[in-house]
């Protein structure tokens, strides 16, 4: 009896115990395929997450390509926007300073006069453009000097620390001829005509109109400029229009490291431009001033290894010339007497020069010849015959040029130039020669 109970409750308690373990394992299935799930769930997220960063990265992609090509455009477009038709504002100039001493040593009295000065020329204009009408148009303006073969401001020359001046340094409007070549330009502009420094101030801005034509050989133009206007002149009270009409034709050419330059011209002046000379030899010369200047320039560039190499020569002559007048005498301290000083034997001016260039620095070496009735005092350079005729022009002078640059960088050079000159002809115990020295420091923009 004892042995059946025994064996009831064995089997009892191992149908308990199988009936538990199943219980058991049907827990951990349902655990597994909730993981399971869980493992799917987790992967569609993490395929949500990476196509959503691909996504995000084209996008940004996109963004960028935008931002570039918007930023290229904007590049692209002018600073100051102008009217419709108008590309844009095209800015530049140029700053200079000097310093200049002359010395000035006349024949008679003291063997030296001094003058020193500080002298800057600051220039600043803009070019506007229209190319739907093939027109340009310019404004210039510099702080320098009103004269119109000197833009340089002297410092201080009649006060203490004084501001200077403003004044307009051109002012013009150009049309192109679609792709002929041919162009016109009106106003206050840039000398049109190729030249150095014997026939025209390199600072003189013509007022007129210049009709000009070019390809790549020829180029050619004619115009007719204003000289002066509207003001008393000095042999009276007459303020008829003073004119100048000229023309010139050239060829350029370039073949490897080698160039020229040749250019013929012609300027005439018409009668009213004597009525605006002195006349202070008018007991002597009952003759009035004519100016009919022939000219011829000419230049050739090349290389002799590192160093560049350009000659250059000009000339100039007053086929207008005449003994009743003497411009020499009036501007250039020329002999007053006519036994003394003849205008048809002093009607010519030449230059002859060479420059060099190696690495940064640049020489230059000119000799000039400027007789008394050659070309017109008032558009003479300032700076040639100042230290011998203690004035702003060049007549009647001949002399050395010496000039040497250093580039500091691109847009920034220093240099200094000296020039030793003498009166061609003089009076008796008139002679004198002069020494100008000028030191710059230059930056264009």
């Amino acid at each position: 009896m004892k042995l059946l109970l025994v064996l009831f409750l064995c089997g009892a308690v191992a149908s308990s115990y199988g009936q538990d373990n199943t219980a058991i394992l049907q827990q951990i299935e349902a655990m597994k395929q909730q993981i399971q799930m869980q493992q799917e769930q987790l992967n569609l997220l993490q395929k949500k997450l990476e196509q959503q960063q691909t996504e995000t990265a084209s996008v940004q992609q996109e963004i960028k390509a935008v931002a570039e090509k918007a930023s290229a455009a904007d590049s692209d477009l002018p600073r100051v926007i102008l009217g419709k038709g108008i590309d844009g504002l095209t800015i530049k100039g140029d700053m200079r300073l000097r310093y200049e001493h002359i010395n000035h040593d006349p024949e008679d009295g003291k063997d030296l006069r001094y003058k020193s000065r500080f002298r800057h020329r600051i220039r600043l204009g803009g070019v506007w453009t229209n190319p739907t009408e093939s027109w340009e148009i310019g404004l210039g303006l510099e702080a320098g000097s009103s004269s119109g073969t000197s833009a340089n401001d002297s410092w201080n020359s009649s006060s203490v620390w004084e501001s200077g001046d403003l004044f307009l340094d051109y002012a013009y409007a150009k049309h192109t001829f679609g792709d002929s070549g041919l162009s016109l330009t009106v106003g206050q502009q840039k000398n049109p005509w190729t030249c150095g420094m014997i026939n025209f101030d390199g600072d003189l801005r013509p007022t007129g109109a210049t009709l000009a034509w070019a390809d790549d050989f020829i180029f050619a133009n004619i115009g007719a400029y204003n000289i002066r206007s509207d003001a008393s002149s000095f042999a009276g009270n007459s303020q008829d229009l003073a004119n100048m009409y000229g023309g010139q034709i050239g060829m350029k050419w370039k073949e490897d490291d080698l160039s020229a330059v040749l250019a013929l011209g012609f300027f005439a002046y018409d009668d009213n431009t004597s009525e605006y000379n002195r006349f202070s030899n008018q007991d002597t010369r009952t003759g009035e001033a004519d100016y009919k200047i022939g000219m011829a320039y000419g230049e050739l560039s090349g290389k002799v290894g590192d160093i560049g190499l350009k000659g250059f020569a000009e000339l100039a002559m007053n086929f207008g010339a005449d003994d009743d007048y003497s411009q020499g005498a009036e501007y250039g301290r020329a002999p007053v007497d006519p036994a003394d000083y003849s205008p048809e034997s002093n009607d010519m001016a030449w230059m002859l020069g060479l420059e060099a260039k190696f690495d940064r620095f640049k020489a230059k070496y000119a000799y000039a010849r400027i007789e008394g009735d050659s070309v017109p005092w008032f558009v003479s350079d300032s700076d040639f015959g100042s230290a011998t005729l203690r004035s702003s022009r060049s007549v009647n002078v001949k002399g050395h040029i010496f000039g040497l640059t250093y580039s500091v960088s691109k847009n920034f050079s220093i240099g200094g130039s000296l020039m030793l000159t003498d009166l061609i002809k003089a009076e008796d115990g008139g002679n004198a020669s002069g020494r100008l020295y000028q030191l710059d420091m230059s930056y264009k923009f």
